[in-house]
């Protein structure tokens, strides 16, 4: 027994120099002087512009970015007028969207009745006069806190190419009854033969 209790002793003699060791490792780092290290901003600095170029490039080109898809389809023209930013309508073939945000569902490109205030042969949709008073409102509101911008009533049109005059009237006469007197139609641009 005595033969264990000098090697427990002798392990915890052991023990007490390791922690005695490690202490005194742990009090020359903190005694050691830490060198001045420079504020290195050079990669901050690329990173920044790099998301800067990265961010005009996406806003600076266009005011309007336009998706086709095959519910989508924009007629082709020659016109050369730039586009402005403005509440987007689009009709495609089976909805109707007002800034990317399914409104009316349409059904063989034409409006159900349901959702017209007077029935088959109205032309007022309560669907997209709410989401178009909506916009309108919102724009107001900006408008109000900032002098810069003027609510001027412009709604961009997207029309798929076989679009119904009678689904565009209708949309065109609903969007008046928000307040948006002024459309612009979006077409793609094609190489004028004349």
């Amino acid at each position: 027994m005595n033969a264990e209790a000098a090697e427990v002793a002798a392990n915890e003699d052991m023990d007490s120099r390791w922690q005695q060791k490690r202490e005194a490792k742990k009090a020359m780092r903190r005694k050691r002087e830490q060198p001045d290290m420079p504020l290195l901003i050079t990669s901050l600095m690329d990173a920044f512009t790099i998301i800067l170029c990265f961010l005009l490039k996406t806003y600076g080109s266009d005011p309007v970015n336009i998706t086709q898809s095959n519910e989508l389809r924009l007629p082709g023209s020659v016109s050369k007028a730039p586009l402005k930013a403005a509440t987007t309508i689009a009709i495609t073939r089976s909805a109707i969207l007002v800034d990317d945000r399914r409104v009316v569902d349409l059904r063989e490109g034409a409006v159900d009745a349901s959702n017209k205030r007077d029935g088959a042969t109205g032309y007022f949709i309560n669907p997209l006069f709410d989401a178009l008073s909506e916009a309108a409102q919102n724009q107001k509101l900006i408008a109000s806190r900032n002098q810069q911008i003027r609510f001027e009533g412009l709604a961009l049109v997207l029309g798929h190419k076989t679009t119904t005059f009678r689904t565009l009237t209708e949309v065109l006469y609903t969007a008046g009854q928000a307040e948006y007197n002024q459309f612009k139609f979006a077409v793609v641009q094609t190489t004028g033969g004349s």
